[in-house]
This record gives structure tokens, sequence and C-alpha cells, in this order.
């Protein structure tokens, strides 16, 4: 892959962003159920514009769209009905407009609205989670809101959250057998509506400090045929942080404090991952 990104200052209030990515892709696949060989090569050119506005020091308003590509590999070339268009990688174009306030000199908050269409992507079969099927065309759609805040509220409180409310649907109907369809309107699989994430750090003295947060989403559904939902949840996260010394900090996090049951995630209908239940993971972050 190549890579090149460039900023252009017009004037003190106006910039752009221009960037193009190029990338070459070979995939060879051996199929040992069926003993089947295939390779897939793409070469594949991503574009990048970008257009910001200063009307002040302390304000940025943006406006952003790029293109950007997923090729085929492992299950998906296993499970697809092979033809020319399931070779193809899945495309992604989103447009976005968001906005940076650096409303205090240690805090700042962002915000964002967006609209992103996926085409020639494959989709778990509801009648059949063995397969995978291909909707050909831009066929999911995902707009949404995302609202941000990060700094310190004081020398030793430091703060990161977010919420975002999402609207993911199938914008064209998919066929998966003769008699079955997933109909243009359906909600995506495992896009929850709404999630919300803050963290807290608060550092007692140089030598100690402890963190708290918060993960929380609503309900979702397993899959494209919307008939089982994941129940939404939220979970507390922990963190104690030790400084050695200048070049080595010791840190304890535990995630899901009360140990709260919950759906993390989901294959199908039929293959639902719980969360973990209470879990420790003891660190140590070494400065050079």
């Amino acid at each position: 892959a190549i890579y090149v990104q460039d900023q252009f200052e017009f004037s003190p209030n106006w910039l752009a962003v221009l960037g193009l990515r190029y990338d070459h892709f070979e995939v060879d696949m051996l199929n040992n159920r069926t003993g089947g060989e295939l390779s897939s090569t793409d070469d594949l050119t991503s574009p990048r514009a970008g257009l910001i506005y200063k009307p002040r020091d302390n304000v940025s308003i943006y406006a952003n769209y790029s293109i950007a590509y997923l090729p085929r590999a492992g299950e998906q070339l296993a499970s697809l009905s092979l033809t020319n268009s399931a070779l193809e990688p899945e495309k992604f174009r989103n447009v976005e407009l968001g906005a940076k306030w650096d409303f205090h000199r240690d805090l700042s908050a962002t915000m964002a609205i967006y609209q992103l269409n996926r085409s020639n992507v494959a989709v778990v079969n509801p009648d059949n989670p063995t397969e995978l099927i291909l909707s050909e065309g831009d066929s999911q759609r995902v707009r949404g809101v995302e609202l941000g805040v990060s700094g310190n509220l004081s020398e030793n409180w430091s703060v990161m959250g977010g919420f975002a409310f999402q609207d993911a649907e199938i914008t064209r109907d998919i066929r998966t057998s003769a008699t079955q369809v997933i109909r243009a309107g359906s909600v995506l699989a495992q896009v929850p509506r709404q999630t919300f994430s803050l963290w807290n750090r608060y550092d007692f003295n140089p030598s100690w400090g402890v963190g708290l947060g918060v993960v929380a989403r609503s309900s979702m559904f397993a899959s494209t045929s919307n008939a089982v939902t994941l129940p939404g949840f939220a979970r507390l996260d922990g963190a104690v942080y030790f400084q050695l010394n200048d070049l080595a900090q010791l840190q304890l996090n535990v995630e899901n404090l009360f140990d709260t049951s919950y759906y993390a995630s989901a294959h199908n209908d039929n293959n639902i991952s719980p969360g973990s239940p209470r879990a420790f993971n003891l660190g140590i972050n070494l400065s050079f």
C-alpha cells in the first residue's frame, strides 16, 4: 500500500485536506473441506477530500468525503457462491460534517453527522447461518450523529466520553432463497441505535490514581432477520494506577466491576456470545 496526504492552507480561516491511497491486494485460498483453490487480486484507489473552516482559533468546522475498500478474504471466499461480483471488494462511501470546539483551555468537544453507504456486501443468510449472500450495489446505509468530550476538569481529574446515535438499515431487497427475501428497511445486524461511554481518571498524587467508567448501549438485532434481539446493557469498569518510577507504571484494570450479565455479540440468531464476567488485567507500562 502507498498513501499520501497533504493539508493546504488558503488563509488563516480556510484549509483543505487531500489524500490518496493505493492498495495492491492478493489472496490465494485452499478450501480444506472441498479441496477447491482460488485466487483474487485487487488494485484499489481510495481518495479522500476535506474542507476545514476556522471561524475562531478554538473552533473548527469541517466537511469530509472518502471512499474505502475491504477486499474479500477468509470465510467470505469459502462461503460465497463465487462469481466475478463476489470476488470484488466491499466498497464504503462516507460523507461527514463535523465540528471541534476547545471551549476551555483543557477541554474539547466534538460533534459529527455522517452517512456511510456500503456496496457489494456479504451478509449471513438468516435461514442458513453457514451461507453468505452477496448484495450487489448500494445495499446498506448507516446515518449517525456522534458527540464527544475529552480533557481535564481539574489538574488531577481527566475525562473522556462519547455518545452515538445510529440509524442503520438495508436499502434494497436481498433474496436468500426462491421464497425468502431480506426486505429493504430491515435493521442491520449488531448495530445498536444508541451507545454511550464515559471514562474518568483521578490522580491523588504523583504515585497513585484511579479510574472509573461506564459503557452502555441500547438493544440490537442478532442478524438481518430482525427476529432475535440482544438486550441493551450498562457495564461499569475500573482501574488503579501506581507510578513505580519515571520509567514504569503499574496498571490494574477491572472489567465489569459488578459482574453484570449481558450479551456482547452474535454470529447469527442461534450463536450468541455473552459478555465477559468480572475480569482483572494487570500490566506494566514502560516509557523510554
